[in-house]
């Protein structure tokens, strides 16, 4: 399962950035976990990058550590 949160940050730095969509200010977390809920991988990122180019990049940093990963499920 793939998902991304856009959380409030109190502190700069370059991974700062505006989501619109949630009017948060701050960055963003993307995370891939199995159907159990085990962490498989996650990244943190500006708010402002939109969640599919963020599930990408996560999938594309996954694939190398798991080559068998077939089906994944996201929201929207």
């Amino acid at each position: 399962m793939l998902d991304a949160q856009s959380i409030k940050t109190s502190e700069g730095g370059e991974a700062v950035g505006y989501d619109a969509g949630k009017r948060v200010r701050g960055r963003k977390r993307h995370l891939l976990v199995d159907t159990g809920g085990l962490l498989l991988a996650v990244m943190v990122t500006s708010a402002s990058l939109q969640d599919r180019p963020g599930g990408r990049q996560l999938l594309s940093a996954a694939r190398p550590k798991f080559p068998r990963l077939g089906k994944v499920w996201a929201d929207g």
